[in-house]
Order: C-alpha cells, then structure tokens, then sequence
C-alpha cells in the first residue's frame, strides 16, 4: 500500500466520522448520542416516562403528550406534524415505538469513537437506524465508569429530529442540567434573548 492510498483512507475515514459527529448532519439515518448523568438509571428513565418533563426536553422542536403507554408527539420543527407512539421499556432503557412496530428492535450499541462529552457513532443492523422505521426515540442506560453514575444513550429517528443530527445531545443536555439543578438553561427571559427587527 502506498502512501498515497493510505492518505486517503484516512481523510475518508475522517470525514465519516465528521458527518456522523456534526451538528447539521442531515443524513436520513437515526442520530445518536451518549452523555454521562450523575444520576441513577431509575431517576433518567422516570424522566423519560413524564410526558411534561419530555416537552420540556423537546423546547422548540414539539411537544409530547401521553394517553397511559400511548404519546402523541406534536413536531415543530419544519411543517407543524403529529406523530402516534407507544412507549415500551427495555432492557435498562425505554423506546417510544409507532403504532404496529414490532417489539425487541434490539439494545442501543456502544459506539466506536468518542467526542467531547459523549459518544456517538453508526449503528448496527437490528437498531433504531435498520430503515425498518419502527422505534421513534431509543433510551438506554448503562452504569457509567468508576461509579460516575449513568451512561445514557438517546438514538432519534429522522422523523423526530428533522435530520438535525444534534437533537439526541440537546434532549441529553437539557436532561442532563434539570436532573442536576432542576432547571433547563434557556435566554427567553433574557432581554438579550428578545425578538427584534434591527
């Protein structure tokens, strides 16, 4: 192999791992991401149980509302948009499944590379990302290291994240900080925040 082919394998890879770690990735697969909570798993997947506390999660992207095991999800971003699902629990996490999916999508995998703050990676045939369209929002839980609390793995489908590839770490990091503070940082009620023609 020369060094040539070499440089481009490299630059290829990299640029992989770029499409699938940017904000702005439009791709047409799930997006994925892991955070670190320093919380137990009980109290992470309560808050995803909580239909008030998931709107609160989504902000401007929509809102949930739950009927028992049935949600209703009312998307924002883009043409205003209602989506049916069912909530079902799983190993160590819960899937918000459109009506019909079948159950045992599969687990949320490990991912292969690490970012600041979190993992992200591909995903694996049997996963939210198999094209099979069945789970809407994929959580899962997991220990984290050294007893630093847990690892939380949020996999979104397209549908729910308009092909923003952020939209898993903002619903983590907006977690993350009302688990901690009990609140969700925001400048609304900044004066700097105002909407205002200039």
């Amino acid at each position: 192999m020369d060094v040539t082919q070499k440089a481009r394998e490299v630059v290829s890879s990299a640029v992989g791992a770029a499409s699938r770690v940017l904000p702005g990735n439009r791709g047409s697969s799930a997006a994925r991401q892991t955070l670190t909570i320093s919380r137990p798993a009980e109290d992470v997947l309560a808050a995803w149980r909580d239909p008030q506390v998931v709107s609160r999660l989504l902000g401007d992207l929509g809102r949930a509302e739950a009927d028992g095991e049935r949600w209703t999800f009312t998307l924002t971003a883009g043409d205003e948009r209602t989506v049916e699902a069912q909530l079902a629990p799983t190993a160590g996490g819960v899937e918000f499944r459109r009506p019909g999916a079948g159950a045992g999508q599969g687990e949320v995998r490990d991912a292969e590379d690490d970012t600041e703050g979190g993992r992200t990676g591909d995903g694996q045939a049997g996963d939210a990302r198999s094209g099979d369209g069945a789970v809407l929002l994929r959580v899962g839980t997991r220990p984290a290291p050294r007893e630093l609390g847990t690892e939380v793995t949020c996999e979104v489908a397209p549908e729910l994240s308009a092909g923003v590839g952020a939209v898993p770490f903002t619903l983590l990091y907006r977690l993350r900080a009302l688990l901690l503070t009990g609140e969700i940082p925001t400048l609304r009620p900044n004066p700097s925040a105002r909407q205002e023609e200039r």
